[in-house]
């Protein structure tokens, strides 16, 4: 049996993955969704299929922030982790550090102000540049505005501050899969790095880095199934 949980990034929900799943489904993947909740009050965690298949696959895509999201048995039950523009500790330890601070209080800033559409829409802006924001997800979106839970918007930005020390819950046999996009003018390049750098100290495997020169933060106008085709079978 192949399957797949997907837990989307910060201000995100779970239409992100519309256009990805659909190469998935067409080649008998079993596909679920995790929902936080950022724009409703439905949270949704799902749970792997039990299955006696001797070649079985349970993926786990999680993007950006929702490494952190995704819960800890899931992630030690997969036997493939891919992570997309993702990270241990967001805030770098160099000089950056301090910038990157005050542009995540402007952000809180603004939610507190009752400005939370405002700022999603720069963010979203700026989480697919260098390309255009995916259609179908824009209209997804911008509808999902109306019913935003600031609350829990808050709560998860606020997250970004911690320092956390390595995820030791992960197998080290775990065959991860770790994608880094060239134009990321959401995750500093050092955050980035440092997560993958600490995979490769303390995994027994190493995460196989696939690097995407034109993409964003968010990607857009990829065959993600492609894209991990030659990942599928160790």
């Amino acid at each position: 049996m192949k399957q797949i949980i997907t837990q989307h990034g910060w201000g995100l929900n779970k239409h992100f993955w519309d256009d990805y799943k659909v190469d998935f489904l067409n080649n008998n993947w079993h596909w679920q969704d995790n929902e936080r909740g950022y724009f409703s009050k439905n949270n949704y965690q799902a749970k792997w299929i039990r299955s006696n298949s001797k070649k079985e696959i349970r993926m786990t895509l999680c993007h950006s922030y929702g490494f952190h999201l995704m819960q800890k048995n899931t992630l030690k039950e997969a036997t493939h982790i891919v992570l997309i523009n993702s990270f241990n500790n967001f805030l770098p330890l160099s000089d950056k550090r301090n910038f990157i601070l005050r542009s995540l209080r402007r952000m809180e800033t603004k939610i507190i102000k009752d400005k939370p559409k405002e700022m999603l829409k720069e963010f979203i802006h700026r989480s697919f540049m260098p390309n255009d924001i995916n259609n179908s997800f824009k209209t997804i979106f911008y509808k999902s505005l109306e019913s935003l839970n600031k609350t829990l918007l808050l709560s998860d930005l606020k997250q970004l501050y911690i320092n956390r020390d390595f995820p030791v819950f992960l197998k080290k046999d775990c065959k991860i899969i770790f994608i880094k996009s060239g134009n990321d003018f959401i995750l500093d390049n050092e955050s980035n790095n440092n997560f993958l750098d600490s995979l490769n100290k303390i995994l027994n495997r190493k995460p196989i880095l696939i690097k995407l020169s034109q993409q964003g933060h968010c990607l857009n106008n990829l065959n993600l199934y492609e894209l991990l085709l030659n990942q599928f079978n160790d």
